[in-house]
C-alpha cells in the first residue's frame, strides 16, 4: 500500500507552489500600487505643469537649461538670453520648453 505524503513531497509540487507564490506577490504589489500610490504627485508635463515663469540656468546658441517648477528643463528661444534671466514659457513641446525673455 502506497502512502500519500502530500502535494509538497515532490520537487514538482514545490515548483508549482513557488510559481503560485510569485503570482500572489505580483498581484499584491499591483494592488498596493493601485490603492496607495495613486495619491502621489504626478509628473507635470505639458499643460499640467501650471508654471509660466522660469529662470535661465545655462544658455548658449539659442538653447539651454531653465529652472521651472523646481525642475531643470531643456529650452529654446529666439531671444538673446543669459543665466539668471527671468523668462516666460510660451510653449511646451514634449519635454522641451520654448521660452521668451520677460519684459518689465
Amino acid at each position: 500500500m502506497e502512502s500519500d505524503a502530500g502535494f509538497l513531497s515532490s520537487p514538482v509540487g514545490w515548483g508549482v507552489a513557488a510559481v503560485l507564490a510569485g503570482f500572489a506577490l505580483v498581484a499584491a504589489a499591483k494592488l498596493y500600487g493601485l490603492l496607495f500610490m495613486r495619491w502621489k504627485t504626478p509628473f507635470r508635463v505639458g499643460e499640467a505643469m501650471h508654471v509660466n515663469r522660469a529662470e535661465v540656468v545655462e544658455w548658449s546658441n539659442g538653447e539651454g537649461l531653465v529652472s521651472a517648477g523646481g525642475e531643470l528643463w531643456r529650452a529654446t528661444s529666439a531671444d538673446n538670453l543669459a543665466p539668471g534671466d527671468d523668462v516666460s514659457i510660451s510653449e511646451v513641446a514634449g519635454l522641451q520648453l520654448k521660452v521668451r525673455k520677460k519684459r518689465n
